[in-house]
């Protein structure tokens, strides 16, 4: 019997709380509701269980406890899914939720649980209902959450006076983690284009809009009549499954597992920026199995290694990188061109390494760069020629004087 099992039995054997769920039960005016139980008063339990292994989209439906890579990114102990449906999407104390989607692994199962809120004198309950589903030491996964599920929440619980148990667990939102894999790539990193586009998930005709959840809810307090929130339920629990099946792609990208050398590169940039140089350059090398990406990486490496003060390792990058750009199938990272590394290689060359005349040689191809390209640099291009000429001048200043000999840089 799991955690949440044993909690309801509880529940169910306590004679107050029994009597207190039968009086809602009896005196609610609620109707088409699903199939579920009231476990506190005004407070309805849906659950709804997805085979560990079942295909969700694209992919099998894993395990998400087992996501072992997700500890460096703050996962610990149980993983805890959780998405809210509000009275509103500005936040704001007028706003509360009035169903929050619970997903977790019990055996070999996703279990999702769906709390409803008969109305918002209840919300009290609401909210204990939820502390009590939420294991203590958990790790929170939600998309966006930082910014309003969770935020809400707290309001809510400081307008109730009541306590948040999970205040102070792990917490991980993975729109950030989707964001830095896929910004620019997908037209927008909103869970339901995620779901099309990286998942492969397809919802039917059921599903009901975000926009239009709200309205619905205004609806049924109004009639008491919850069969319209059908869809409702039906957009919460996927919203619940979809999150976890991309939290085990995101996990599965970061260890490796993906053929799509921009996922690579861009789990590489994740390890980065949580000061994981090998776990970042283990998948950079492997993203430059594509050739289309070898610049992106090498780009990556040489600003590393420059910032690491690893100069002879960035001047050894930025030159294969600009070998590699005579391939028409790469590309550069958005804000690098040539002009830029070849500037950086200039700096390099003079103050690290003392060559005035391998930095003159950089210098003039990067002057014929921007004049071959000064219709696409356009009213920058002057600008750009002119600081460009003046680092010429110094450095033909400074070669004068050590009488060291211009090379050939050429493009």
């Amino acid at each position: 019997m799991g955690r949440f099992d044993r909690f309801f039995e509880g529940f169910e054997k306590s004679p107050e709380a029994a009597e207190r769920r039968n009086e809602g039960r009896k005196h609610s005016p609620v109707s088409g509701l699903p199939n579920g139980r009231w476990v506190r008063d005004g407070v309805y339990l849906m659950e709804f269980s997805h085979r560990i292994g079942e295909r969700h989209g694209s992919d099998p439906l894993l395990s998400p406890n087992d996501m072992n890579v997700m500890r460096a990114f703050g996962a610990t102990g149980e993983t805890v899914f959780l998405d809210l449906e509000t009275t509103g999407l500005a936040g704001g104390t007028g706003t509360y939720a009035f169903l929050c989607g619970i997903g977790v692994v019990s055996g070999n199962e996703f279990k999702v649980m769906e709390f409803f809120l008969e109305g918002p004198a209840r919300e009290a309950g609401f909210l204990d209902a939820l502390n009590s589903a939420i294991s203590p030491g958990a790790c929170l996964v939600t998309y966006n959450g930082a910014t309003f599920d969770l935020p809400l929440l707290r309001t809510r619980h400081t307008m109730s006076r009541i306590e948040p148990a999970w205040e102070g667990q792990p917490h991980i939102d993975l729109l950030h983690h989707t964001r830095r894999l896929y910004r620019g790539y997908l037209e927008s990193c909103s869970l339901g284009s995620v779901e099309k586009h990286v998942l492969g998930v397809r919802r039917s005709g059921e599903d009901i809009p975000g926009y239009l959840i709200p309205a619905l809810y205004s609806q049924y307090l109004r009639s008491g009549d919850a069969s319209p929130l059908k869809g409702v339920f039906y957009h919460n629990e996927l919203d619940i499954v979809s999150l976890a099946a991309l939290y085990c792609r995101v996990a599965r990208i970061l260890d490796g597992d993906s053929e799509n050398w921009r996922e690579l590169l861009r789990a590489g940039d994740l390890w980065q920026s949580r000061g994981k140089r090998d776990q970042a350059d283990r998948l950079w090398k492997m993203a430059c199995r594509d050739p289309a990406s070898r610049a992106e990486v090498l780009v990556r490496r040489a600003y590393i290694a420059k910032k690491s003060r690893d100069y002879a390792a960035a001047r050894e990058h930025f030159l294969e990188t600009l070998t590699s750009l005579k391939e028409r199938t790469v590309r550069l990272p958005h804000g690098i061109t040539i002009l830029s590394i070849r500037e950086e290689l200039a700096k390099l060359e003079e103050h690290k390494f003392r060559r005035p005349d391998a930095a003159l040689g950089h210098a003039e191809a990067a002057l014929n760069w921007i004049k071959e390209n000064r219709s696409l640099l356009g009213h920058d291009a002057a600008t750009m020629y002119k600081a460009m000429m003046r680092r010429r001048e110094r450095l033909m200043r400074k070669i004068s004087r050590t009488g060291a000999r211009e090379p050939d840089y050429g493009n």
